[in-house]
């Protein structure tokens, strides 16, 4: 029997939670078991996906959670304080997490973001862009002033996740001027998860190799990012997406 492609099993899952919540019906372990089974739409368009995901929706396994979080635990986290996922997609970053009552999480994807809030209850899953933290709500056009950020769980002890690459132009990314500079939504990620942190905080994230790579072009946002971190570990990988032979790195950063 052939195997199902992604995009007929993302299907099937979207229609399975639209059944499952507008009858009420409450969610079994076998039924998280199988919604989790979600990918984004990243390097499906021969397969039917549409939209911008296309372009970013590339979801981490489960060996590469699960390798991050042990660098977490062996650089030392702080596993009493608060968890920041700012691109969380189906929630699988957060699933070692000890209490998801501190985790919090930023996605656009509504089923992805249904599929987390079912899986890990108790998780703050804001179903927006991760401008938003730093944008007074709830119309979010204006840049907050007295404050960072209305996220109540502010200041974190980990900022982890697989941040979307790629040029840095959405609906609130003209709210950010010194941002401009970074060009690259992934060091936006970078550069704003790190104001996010407490002091000695750690970011780690799953990204484009470009960061390590590309030397003098993404010199003046490593220097900005350098002023808010250091460098504590960096990790190359093979092709890790099941859709994408994109090289990719693991970057672990302490806040100063």
């Amino acid at each position: 029997m052939a195997k199902e492609n992604q995009y007929n099993l993302n299907q099937r899952i979207e229609q399975f939670i639209q059944d499952k919540d507008t009858s009420g019906e409450q969610y079994s372990p076998e039924d998280i078991l199988f919604i989790q089974q979600y990918e984004g739409s990243g390097g499906q368009g021969n397969k039917g996906a549409k939209g911008e995901g296309l372009l970013y929706e590339f979801y981490t396994p489960d060996y590469i959670v699960e390798l991050m979080w042990d660098l977490a635990r062996f650089y030392g986290l702080d596993e009493s304080g608060t968890v920041l996922e700012p691109s969380i997609a189906t929630g699988r970053l957060i699933r070692p997490a000890k209490d998801y009552n501190k985790c919090v999480g930023f996605e656009i994807n509504p089923i992805s973001a249904r599929i987390a809030e079912i899986s890990f209850p108790g998780a703050n899953i804001y179903r927006d862009y991760f401008e938003t933290a730093f944008l007074q709500a709830p119309r979010f056009t204006t840049p907050l002033r007295k404050e960072l950020t209305w996220l109540t769980a502010y200041p974190f002890s980990l900022v982890i996740g697989n941040p979307p690459y790629g040029i840095h132009k959405n609906k609130y990314s003209s709210y950010f001027p010194e941002a401009r500079k970074l060009k690259q939504i992934e060091l936006f990620f970078f550069y704003q998860g790190l104001k996010l942190l407490k002091q000695g905080g750690l970011l780690i994230y799953l990204t484009a190799s470009n960061f390590l790579r590309n030397g003098d072009s993404y010199n003046e946002a490593k220097e900005m990012i350098g002023k808010l971190a250091e460098l504590v570990d960096a990790y190359r990988l093979p092709p890790v997406f099941k859709s994408s032979e994109v090289p990719t790195d693991i970057i672990i950063l302490r806040r100063k």
